[in-house]
Parts: structure tokens; sequence; C-alpha cells
């Protein structure tokens, strides 16, 4: 029996649905922080608006934004109702999900607690923060069916903390090393090609890369308390008590990059934590000479690599730009549609 298919000419491929179009949700989000990082969110929230919409069927609706100065012209497309300085007004606000990005210890510690004790969604991007607190909030999160996110805290847009919670399930990796500061990271590469530090540091802020204070990038810092975080999600131990001994870049790195092309290499801030026995572990940054050739020695500029060592034939891999207030805003969006 022959088969007719109908169609109407005056419809082209162009009219038809192809999919059903997804559901819509609201996501009601809270942002505390509104500087490189926070700003960035923003703006991609703002640009990403139709995108959001027509793909994944979500609309992201800002709530209110914590700034610690309301009348700053931060050049965003917001009501500026919205903005708060107080601390106790944004806990008002009717949030699903409440994102962190204004750095240090308070008020970071009195949001997230306050959010997970109403079991509400928090997600940060404050690695010193997490580096410290992670293991109490997680408690916290559990016990009153909150949720605690900080993939943003790692890697910047690299999914780093993502892609090892999804290949681990139940195990343990032998080892994780990678490079985890794109700012030092841009540095020696710019010290590679001739540049001079206080040049390499100035083209770093140029791009957003760098804050005015620099030292935690440079000195090993910043990495070791992603490289905790990452301890933790790998290996089970509780964050705050992952001891890591730390050198940075500093106070020579002309002479580290030197010292390596001497041999062929080339220096890289490298983090490295290895399981030993009896559930023990030990965790370094150090500067490291590194084959011109490998893998980290094509780590170049600000992107940031990580090798998990899961006994296969070679290491779950993942890189990707790691420094700078878009990288990061892009995990935290991918955070909250998670």
């Amino acid at each position: 029996m022959e088969s007719t298919i109908a169609y109407s000419p005056s419809r082209s491929l162009t009219d038809v649905d192809f999919a059903p179009r997804p559901e819509m949700r609201t996501i009601r989000l809270a942002l505390a922080g509104c500087g490189v990082v926070g700003g960035g969110l923003v703006r991609l929230l703002t640009s990403s608006a139709e995108s959001l919409r027509t793909r994944h069927g979500i609309r992201v609706e800002l709530v209110g934004i914590l700034v610690r100065n309301v009348a700053r012209e931060r050049g965003l497309s917001v009501d500026p109702y919205l903005f708060t300085d107080d601390v106790t007004e944004f806990l008002t606000a009717d949030a699903d999900v409440v994102v962190e990005a204004i750095g240090g210890e308070e008020p970071a510690r009195h949001i997230a607690h306050t959010t997970l004790a109403r079991g509400k969604r928090f997600i940060s991007a404050n690695k010193e923060f997490i580096s410290s607190f992670g293991s109490d909030l997680q408690m916290l999160a559990s016990s009153n069916d909150g949720v605690l996110q900080f993939d943003a805290a790692v890697g910047g847009s690299v999914p780093v903390i993502r892609t090892i919670q999804s290949a681990l399930g139940g195990t343990s990796p032998a080892s994780i090393k990678g490079i985890l500061n794109g700012t030092s990271n841009f540095i020696l590469t710019q010290l590679e090609r001739g540049k001079s530090y206080a040049s390499a540091l100035a083209a770093a802020r140029e791009r957003g890369l760098a804050e005015d204070d620099v030292s935690r990038d440079v000195d090993g810092r910043d990495a070791a308390a992603k490289l905790a975080i990452l301890s933790w999600v790998a290996f089970g131990i509780p964050v705050n008590s992952v001891k890591v001994r730390t050198n940075g870049i500093i106070p020579e790195p002309d002479r580290l990059v030197r010292a390596a092309a001497s041999v062929g290499g080339r220096a890289r801030l490298i983090a490295e934590c290895v399981a030993l026995p009896e559930n023990q572990l030990t965790a370094v940054v150090e500067p490291v000479v590194v084959s011109s050739r490998s893998s980290f020695g094509q780590t170049v500029f600000e992107d940031n690599r990580v090798e998990v060592d899961l006994g296969w034939g070679s290491p779950l891999s993942v890189s990707g730009p790691g420094a700078g207030g878009a990288p990061t805003a892009t995990s935290l969006l991918s955070d909250i549609l998670a």
C-alpha cells in the first residue's frame, strides 16, 4: 500500500516547530556583590535572556542586589530599586537562589547560613570562603534540604568540580594536578614572550584578569584554596583540614622563566594533591619546570588545566579560560540553570 505525506505549500520549513517548546519556569535570583563577577553575571543574564527562554524555558528574575555602595554607577540595565546595602533587607527578598560574589568572610557567611537554613540554593564563587567553611555549609544544606553549589569557585569557565563528581562515582582518584590560577599563568606566558613583570601585570589588569591586589594570585594562595576544594570534592577530606604547602611565582618570576627556558622547558604554577595510604593526602602548590611540548607547557595565558588520575590509560583532563569576570560569570549561570 502506498503511503502519502500531506503538506501545505503555504508553510515553509522555518514555520515548523521541530520540538515542543519547554514549559516556562521562573528562577527568582538574589545577587550578593556586583563587582567584576557579579556585574558580569547581570550582563550575561541580560544578553542571554532570549536564549534562556527559548532553549531552556527559563526566565531569571533578579529580586535583589546587595552592594557596598548603592550610589555607584555600574552601567547595568536593571531597576535601581533592586540595589541595597542592607544585608537584612537583601535577605527579605523572595528568592529561589542566592548567588554570592561579594568576597570575604562576612557578610558571605551570614548570607550562606540564612539561605541554606531556609532550604534554598546558595551558589558561591568565593574560593577562600568555601575552602574555609565549605564542609560546615554542606552539613547545614543537607540538614535543611538546601543546596550548596560552588563550581564557579574553581576553574572559571572550566567545569572542574562537575567533571570530577561525574567521573568519580563512589571512587577516589590517585591524584589531581593542574594549573588553577589563570592570572599567574598569564603573567608567566607574557614573561616567556619577553615582557617585563610590570608590563605583564599591567596587561593582566587591563584584560580584567587581575585585581589591584594581585598577591593571592602570585604567591599561590588562590591556587591553594582551589586545591583544598578539589581535595574535599575528590577525597572527602573536610575542606578546612586540607593543608597545602604553598610557594608562588614571586619574588623572582623572571628568574623562574629563564631557568626553565635554559633546560628547554616552561615554568608553570602547578597545584597537586596525591592520595597516600591510610586516608592521608599530600597537597602542594609550587612553580614547576614542565616540557614545552607537554599539556601544561601548552597551557598558556589565562587558561587553566586540570588532570585527574583515575587509573585509566591517560588522565581525565579539562581545560579552558580560568581568570576574569566573564568565565566566572558563565560558570555561575551554569550553576543557576543546573
